[in-house]
């Protein structure tokens, strides 16, 4: 083999540092590009880890409601019978807060999630504050009913109002126990 020329040894060393600049920048590369890998591996694994903390944040916050709703669960009856629960009872609450009944119209049943439904809208005439015993009256939670719409006006007469109100009644099927509230956690 014969030497080299200072101007191919010049030449030589040029090419092998650019071939080593090369190869580094290439190595760089491919360690920023594992290095943005391992960073979205990571923040998704944080995410993901948030993710379930929020669900087993959610499970215990609800365990309170659960026994709540395990010992005090939705009334067993028929759609005739909780139709007319709800409608003798709205009637008794406003007669003892001293409300006059001037509308009433029961809807048709309807499954929730929740469970069955029977729904009451009514309209009432009297004194402000037979409205509120009232609505405290109704809205006792083991009695598991809501008040679902409500509006409240003003009457010719001072302090009576005119009160539009949609009542809810939620229940479960004789016999049955679909529309259930609850479950038996394991």
């Amino acid at each position: 083999m014969r030497q080299l020329a200072p101007s191919e040894k010049k030449l030589l060393l040029i090419l092998s540092g650019l071939v080593f600049f090369a190869l580094n920048m290439l190595g760089l590369h491919a360690f920023f590009q594992a290095r943005a890998d391992l960073q979205r591996s990571i923040q998704s694994a944080k995410n993901q880890l948030a993710s379930q903390q929020a669900w087993l944040v959610t499970e215990q916050a609800l365990q309170p409601a659960e026994k709540w709703i395990n010992s005090h669960p939705m009334q067993e009856m028929s759609t005739d019978d909780a139709s007319a629960e709800l409608l003798k009872t709205e009637r008794n609450e406003a007669e003892k807060a001293g409300l006059k009944v001037t509308e009433e119209n029961l809807t048709p049943p309807e499954e929730t999630p929740q469970g069955k439904t029977v729904s009451l809208q009514a309209k009432f005439a009297g004194p402000f504050e037979g409205v509120v015993r009232m609505l405290f009256a109704l809205q006792t939670p083991t009695a598991w009913r809501s008040i679902e719409k409500l509006v409240i006006k003003s009457d010719a007469q001072p302090p009576n109002v005119i009160v539009e109100l949609e009542l809810k009644q939620f229940f479960r099927s004789e016999g049955g126990s679909s529309g259930s509230a609850h479950s038996t956690a394991p």
